[in-house]
């Protein structure tokens, strides 16, 4: 009696120190049958209520985890394996180490996890680490490296270019070298822009950002960026509108920021919308009342599906000679930053920001707020 509660208690506990490793957890035996699992494995069959029992060959995955436990066999000795799926993003580390020879069994205690030399293993622990997160961030590493030095190259070439040009016509043509100058004056500012951005966005993500949060007029902010925009609108003969629920809203925000956002949005929107179309800004209390809805909409050229969903990444830009020319919208890339500072700043608030689009039907860019006190 004392041994089968040994017994028990040893398999409760091996049990438990498979559940509490952080990765997902395999034990197989020889024929490849899954003896034992933690919780995190289930991700290899979310349909397959119990692992255990089935065989490792019967899930649908493209990883040749199967074949690394081979070897595993075949040579006793611990195997690792990098394994990528074709089309997606994900990629897992794959270990593969020999048990103890203990028995695993409805009646006998489960064999701990232990790579001890073993002539003849007859369990095989199968150990996976995600690496999916680990290589989006490190794209995003390589695309943000890339990103800030195309954009840094091309206004200092620009830069060098002109000056060599204003050189030669300084002494001779006084209007030609100082149209050069205003051209340099409009790159030196991108840059100046740009590092702003940059230092910006850097302090929003490392939250060293210091906000004075204050109930604020969510009806006044939409008005005090109307009128803001309204002249470079005006200018290209892009029609700006708004919507605004009745009642007045106290939103709970840092109004120069918000101020900010907004304006940027109908800055893109005016950009991407050709003269005599509609841009339209507004804000709307939600149905639960506690939160309000800002929003930005235009009769714009729209986003395509494949570019909506990183509008918001360091950078991105949906078309960068469409964003130069074609349009008489105000014209120039931009520094690509604007909607990830955004993000960033409706994210500290703890609202949301998100869009919606498609290729010429316009765009609505939305981002809720916390309502400062929830209307009765």
């Amino acid at each position: 009696m004392t041994e089968e509660c040994d017994a028990i208690n040893y398999r409760l506990l091996s049990k438990s120190l498979i559940e509490a490793l952080p990765l997902p957890v395999l034990i197989v035996d020889r024929t490849l049958i899954i003896r034992e699992h933690n919780q995190r494995s289930h991700f290899l069959s979310p349909q397959t209520a119990h692992l255990q029992g089935q065989s490792l060959n019967a899930f649908p995955h493209d990883f040749a985890m199967a074949s690394l436990v081979e070897k595993s066999i075949a040579s006793g000795n611990i195997q690792k394996g990098h394994f990528e799926k074709q089309g997606s993003d994900l990629a897992w580390e794959v270990t593969v180490a020999p048990l103890s020879s203990q028995a695993i069994g409805e009646e006998a205690p489960v064999s701990t996890i232990s790579t001890l030399p073993d002539t003849n293993p007859e369990y095989f622990a199968i150990i996976i680490e995600d690496l999916t997160e680990t290589h989006r961030l490190e794209r995003m590493q390589r695309d943000f490296l890339a990103n800030i030095s195309h954009e840094l190259r091309t206004p200092l070439t620009s830069v060098r270019l002109l000056a060599e040009t204003l050189e030669d016509v300084i002494d001779t043509n006084p209007d030609r070298a100082q149209e050069f100058v205003e051209k340099i004056e409009t790159e030196v500012q991108y840059l100046s822009e740009l590092v702003s951005e940059l230092l910006e966005l850097s302090r929003l993500e490392s939250r060293q950002t210091i906000m004075t949060i204050e109930p604020v007029e969510a009806q006044r902010l939409v008005r005090e960026v109307m009128a803001r925009m309204l002249p470079l609108a005006q200018r290209h003969r892009v029609s700006l509108g708004t919507e605004i629920g009745q009642g007045t809203t106290l939103v709970a925000v840092e109004s120069k920021h918000i101020t900010r956002v907004l304006v940027n949005l109908v800055h893109n929107a005016i950009k991407f919308t050709p003269s005599f179309g509609n841009v339209f800004i507004g804000t709307i209390t939600q149905a639960d009342q506690y939160t309000q809805r800002f929003f930005v909409r235009d009769t714009g050229v729209g986003i395509s599906a494949e570019d909506l969903p990183r509008v918001f990444e360091r950078f991105y830009k949906t078309d960068r000679a469409r964003s130069k020319a074609g349009f008489i919208g105000p014209g120039g890339g931009g520094t690509g930053l604007g909607l990830a500072i955004a993000l960033h700043v409706i994210e500290s608030h703890g609202g949301s920001i998100w869009a919606e689009s498609s290729p010429g039907n316009g765009s609505t860019f939305s981002f809720t707020l916390p309502v400062s006190t929830p209307n009765p």
